[in-house]
């Protein structure tokens, strides 16, 4: 029941700050808010404001912002149909930039009370390859596989990348010593501990510092966005197995499971797990919202661009009709994906 309370709690957060940035967008381009909603289905409970009714409701997986006139033609002067349409772009934007925002103030505060790797090598492993090619504790790494670098988190993704793409192949690291550039061609090894392959590097930790903090949350929270584009641009290309998305049943497993692993070591370490995911599934949450997909984030972009460009909007009935048809689509998608969610819980590895 406490792991429930605190994935209900952090998914709430951070569908809170999404929609929020829907929500005040309308406010000040002047648009009527008739709903502001968490989670879907059945109203739980509802408080009625001076214009805008504000609800939770049965299943808290999501939630919207319901700006009259969104699917349909309302002559009223406060309606989003019409507002300028780059008011109604910025309106559809702000929700998933909302949630980067977030993900960068988290990785700020970690980065700045626990610290975080910077691209600055502090250890290297002897018996690993980074060491037999001649790389170095205080190399700093500019480059992997010609990928420009800042901080470790974007280590970690490019050499992630490598090892799905390239297999066997070297990895160019490109390093900054004693101001002269050096490239090394260093061929990951697999380790049986990790269950990865590695190069044997680990990076020097910086703490304490807040214009580093802020300089590693913004590259870090960028690395996240780039790993989750990767990640749903495999998944639709088949390279991933569709069986590996995790739902709802899928989040709020894994949430309490962090908790519970950092909270058996005292209170900041299950707090810090916890911003942990939820950061990273913020920036998830503002990724598929951008993907034009009907009734997603993305596909409202879409329509709004063409009226831009064309001078003139989308037929609306038409684009209601695409957007209740992806909903629905959606809807069975999170079936498909709660259902294999607790045939993993029941079932683990099979």
């Amino acid at each position: 029941m406490i792991n429930l309370l605190i994935a209900l709690i952090v998914l709430t957060i951070v569908i809170l700050i999404h929609e929020f940035g829907h929500f005040i967008v309308c406010k000040l381009s002047r648009v009527l808010v008739e709903e502001f909603a968490i989670g879907f289905g059945p109203k739980i409970f509802s408080i009625k404001g001076k214009e805008t009714e504000y609800s939770v409701r049965a299943f808290l997986i999501g939630g919207y912002v319901r700006p009259l006139g969104e699917d349909q033609e309302v002559d009223h002067p406060r309606a989003l149909n019409k507002a300028k349409v780059h008011k109604r772009i910025l309106m559809v934007l702000m929700g998933p930039l909302m949630n980067f925002v977030l993900a960068i103030v988290i990785m700020m505060g970690i980065g700045y009370f626990v610290g975080f790797g910077t691209n600055i090598i502090g250890k290297v492993e002897p018996t690993m390859p980074a060491y037999q090619v001649g790389i170095k504790p205080g190399d700093k790494i500019i480059e992997l596989d010609g990928n420009r670098v800042f901080v470790w988190d974007q280590v970690s993704f490019y050499l992630a990348v490598h090892n799905m793409l390239y297999k066997d192949k070297p990895l160019e690291v490109k390093v900054l010593r004693d101001g002269q550039e050096y490239s090394f061609f260093v061929t990951p090894k697999y380790d049986p501990n990790t269950k990865s392959k590695r190069i044997g590097i680990s990076p020097k930790i910086s703490q304490k510092n807040f214009l580093n903090s802020v300089y590693y949350s913004i590259f870090a929270t960028y690395a996240e966005i780039k790993e989750t584009i990767y990640g749903v641009v495999l998944i639709l290309s088949g390279k991933v197995s569709g069986s590996e998305v995790m739902g709802p049943v899928g989040i709020v497993k894994t949430i309490g499971q962090a908790a519970n692993a950092g909270f058996k070591q005292n209170f900041i370490s299950g707090l810090l797990n916890i911003l942990w995911l939820m950061q990273l599934i913020s920036v998830n949450l503002g990724v598929i919202n951008l993907i034009p997909f009907p009734a997603l984030d993305g596909s409202r972009l879409v329509f709004y661009l063409y009226e831009a460009v064309v001078g003139r909007p989308f037929n609306r009935e038409k684009e209601a009709l695409i957007h209740t048809i992806g909903f629905v689509l959606l809807l069975l998608l999170l079936v498909i994906v709660t259902f294999n969610d607790i045939k993993n819980i029941i079932m683990p590895g099979r």
